[in-house]
């Protein structure tokens, strides 16, 4: 594991030290990179989320929106969020995270502070998820199987289409049939967060608010899978054709879902993790 540390440090000074042409260079604290589609979301000390295409992938590319933003797909630019909301009650709009379009203008706090970024899809897709400090999910990318869950629940099985038939979303946005999914499968979910408690089961950090109703996201090649704060319940959508959803059904598209196989009785699950056409926790 100090090895991992070690690359992991390297690779975060790298990103300070090689950022844009700005005299002050962008520090990042998080970097999940896409191990295939090879795209990287980074996110800033105060909650700002940048994205770009690793320099040393060859399959990196912005052809199904998975940087959550247009541009150089090699410059580190703020992503986008979409002014659509499932609750219509997001105060993000159509902006970049801070509420002037300079990146490197420092005066003021992003209106949207985002606390964890995750990255995946295969080499001819990717998608990319954002979880922001009030535990709302944000995503973007190829959405080809559904991988994005966006309306997903009026879609059922047969499935949905965006405007003019895209299969993938340029700009984040937020979905909140999951959340709406993991507060019905558990009424207690998020109580006790941002007051020092654990609440179902979440880190329980003082003032912590990012997962009181997700603990964890993985992308796959084309699935999603989520754990709900209370370490029982998992979510999965998106391909399921070769079983890596964990419904019995095996269903070839999904809506979100609760999975049997991968969720448990107990509140024993850690983490998730996806690859390809596999999931597990």
């Amino acid at each position: 594991s100090s090895a991992v540390n070690r690359n992991k440090s390297k690779f975060s000074k790298q990103l300070s030290s090689s950022s844009s042409s700005s005299s002050s260079p962008i520090k990042f604290i998080e970097i999940p990179k896409a191990q295939e589609a090879g795209h990287i979301i980074a996110i800033t000390p105060d909650g700002a989320a940048y994205s770009f295409c690793s320099p040393k992938s060859k399959s990196c590319n912005n052809d199904l929106g998975q940087l959550g933003r247009k541009g150089d797909i090699h410059a580190k630019l703020p992503v986008v969020f979409n002014s659509y909301d499932h609750n219509d009650n997001n105060d993000d709009g159509k902006t970049n995270p801070k509420s002037k379009n300079d990146p490197n203008d420092n005066t003021t706090k992003p209106k949207l502070r985002i606390a964890h970024a995750y990255t995946g899809g295969f080499a001819t897709s990717g998608h990319s998820a954002l979880l922001d400090a009030n535990g709302h999910l944000y995503l973007s990318g190829c959405d080809r199987w559904q991988q994005l869950g966006l309306g997903s629940s009026h879609g059922g099985s047969s499935g949905y289409t965006w405007e003019n038939g895209r299969l993938w979303q340029e700009e984040f946005r937020r979905n909140g049939f999951v959340v709406d999914l993991l507060k019905r499968l558990d009424g207690g979910l998020g109580d006790g967060f941002g007051a020092g408690g654990s609440g179902s089961g979440g880190i329980g950090h003082c003032g912590d608010m990012s997962r009181r109703y997700i603990r964890d996201v993985a992308l796959g090649g084309d699935h999603t899978v989520v754990l709900s704060s209370n370490r029982k319940d998992v979510i999965t959508f998106g391909k399921g054709g070769e079983g890596q959803l964990g419904l019995t059904s095996k269903p070839w598209v999904s809506a979100p879902m609760r999975s049997k196989v991968l969720s448990s009785k107990s509140p024993n699950i850690a983490a998730v993790c996806a690859f390809k056409n596999c999931s597990m926790t």
